[in-house]
């Protein structure tokens, strides 16, 4: 792996580094009339801005390169148009009227297209319009997407289902960086607050491609919100009230950008009392849930990079049926007490006519689950009965790292390494699945083919994994993937797309190794340590 990312450092220091600027007016098609307020942006670049009171807007300290720009404002069709940046230069953008709503860039694919230019389909749901539907958790929200279900135990705890697969068969990506909070058990949820979340995007089938073999039924991808434009501030609050749960959720954010620095925060609370039907009320599905969100970006035309910071706090009630009716918001026995903290890290190196990027993160999983003792000891303290029946800690480290070649005619051609080491602990006074050190190492190269009337994308990778047990077995897994896919315009108005992926997923460590109780599933649980990919 070493080898492979100095051969890619190698291959980028050839370049040269560049900086231009860029103009430009925007126009009505039918009127020439200028149109202010338009959302000009880089998606590659993530560097936005909006076009002024007559049109015009600005950019400066672009890097060399063909970058795609995008122009969008309610009322009119999308302008997409890929640009060589060599040289300062002024471009005027007319755009025709259009009911049909604005088109969004999709993020989890990794030429970052428009979906109307992407030849792999992916379901995109923005959280705003979730909220407006009444959204209380970003676990039910999921479930608005088509082709989406999602396994839930309570308001608080549910995970995503792609055509019937779940758990460690779905990968969830969260600031760029995999999500690990140990997604084996039913009643563990996606750990992450909807409050600063633009938009969520789903592939549907094997990934495995571009995310490794544990992306075996699809990806869920939580793009966090944007940086506030150049040369801007913002700042909001918003508060929700639900009746049937008589519980709340609000959240307070301010972003504020320069031409080179960006800075986010934003603080969330919600409390929830138990989940009320026609004719009861179902107990202990209620929950508190505390989440601060912090990210810092520096760009200019040679470099960008931003840091996030998410630490989430909750306490999430696990049903076992009727009982109690009441409306109190803390949890009974069992209950779960979880702190997630991600932190990522996202860099891209601007070279000339080509990039390289590389992502790090960092995910600390505590997961505390309490039940209640059955002894025959009445003098039992409450001390003893909250003492955590299982306690894991999952640490994962993540990287990823991506040499985007300079364009050769029709293709554009990506190639990049990708893994994380992951150690699991025990401290509780029960153990389910023992303690153990996971590493995960990938290989990919795809290209994306473009010619007058079709797209073709295709790639191959070569995935490792190794478990080793502290005081047990040692594992090692390794599959090849593939995957092509080509898009074509039958019509001016229809899109056909046909894509062709193998997916072979390596066993987990609870797959493997589980034995013990698992608190609030009623479950003893063993694992089999002669599973194959």
């Amino acid at each position: 792996m070493k080898y492979l990312v100095s051969c890619m450092l190698l291959l980028a220091t050839a370049n040269v580094f560049a900086q231009n600027t860029l103009k430009g007016t925007i126009k009505e098609k039918q009127t020439s009339i200028t149109i202010a307020f338009a959302n000009v942006y880089f998606p590659e670049l993530e560097k936005g801005t909006m076009s002024d009171e007559r049109g015009s807007f600005e950019f400066s300290e672009l890097p060399n390169g063909n970058y795609k720009l995008v122009i969008s404002v309610i009322g009119y069709e999308t302008f997409s148009k890929q640009l060589n940046l060599q040289t300062n230069e002024t471009l005027e953008v007319i755009l025709s009227p259009s009911a049909i709503e604005m088109e969004e860039i999709i993020i989890s694919t990794p030429f970052h297209k428009l979906q109307s230019d992407n030849v792999m389909k992916v379901e995109q749901q923005k959280i705003a319009d979730l909220k407006a539907n009444g959204l209380i958790t970003l676990s039910e929200g999921i479930t608005a997407i088509p082709g989406v279900e999602s396994i839930s135990t309570g308001q608080s705890i549910g995970k995503p289902v792609i055509r019937g697969l779940s758990s460690n068969r779905v990968l969830v990506y969260a600031q760029g960086i995999r999500l690990e909070n140990q997604q084996f058990g039913d009643e563990h949820g996606l750990g992450l607050n909807d409050s600063g979340v633009e938009s969520i995007e789903v592939i549907k089938g094997p990934a495995s491609l571009l995310y490794g073999s544990d992306a075996l039924g699809g990806v869920l991808y939580i793009n966090p919100e944007r940086f506030a434009s150049i040369n801007t501030s913002e700042g909001d609050v918003n508060t929700n009230y639900f009746t049937n749960t008589q519980g709340y959720n609000t959240n307070l954010g301010y972003k504020t950008s320069t031409e080179n620095f960006k800075f986010i925060i934003r603080g969330s609370l919600a409390k929830h009392a138990d989940y009320k039907t026609k004719n009861y009320r179902v107990t202990n599905t209620r929950f508190n849930e505390k989440d601060l969100k912090t990210a810092f970006g520096f760009q200019n035309s040679k470099f960008k990079t931003e840091f996030i910071y998410n630490v989430n706090s909750s306490e999430l009630g696990l049903t076992e049926g009727i009982e109690v009716q009441n409306t109190n918001k803390t949890p009974l026995l069992p209950f779960q007490l979880i702190n997630n903290h991600i932190f990522s890290s996202k860099s891209t190196l601007f070279l000339n006519n080509s990039k390289l990027d590389f992502n790090v993160g960092y995910t600390y999983n505590d997961r505390k689950e309490f039940e209640e003792h059955h002894n025959d000891d009445e003098d039992e303290t409450e001390e003893e009965v909250l003492e955590a029946a299982l306690h894991m800690k999952l640490k994962t480290f993540n990287y990823d790292v991506k040499y985007n070649l300079p364009e050769l005619g029709r293709f554009q051609t990506i190639v990049g390494v990708q893994g994380m080491n992951q150690t699991n602990s025990n401290y509780g006074e029960e153990l389910l699945i023992p303690d153990a050190t996971t590493n995960d190492v990938g290989v990919l190269a795809t290209s994306h083919i473009h010619f007058e009337k079709a797209d073709i994308q295709l790639g191959a990778r070569f995935d490792n994994r190794t478990i080793n047990l502290n005081d047990g077995f040692n594992k090692s897994f390794n599959s090849v993937n593939g995957a092509v896919g080509v898009k074509t315009n039958l019509y001016e108005s229809i899109v056909t797309r046909l894509n062709l992926a193998t997916g072979f997923r390596a066993p987990n460590l609870a797959e493997l190794a589980s034995d013990g109780t698992h608190e609030g599933t009623n479950r003893y649980e063993i694992g089999n340590p002669d599973l194959v990919s």
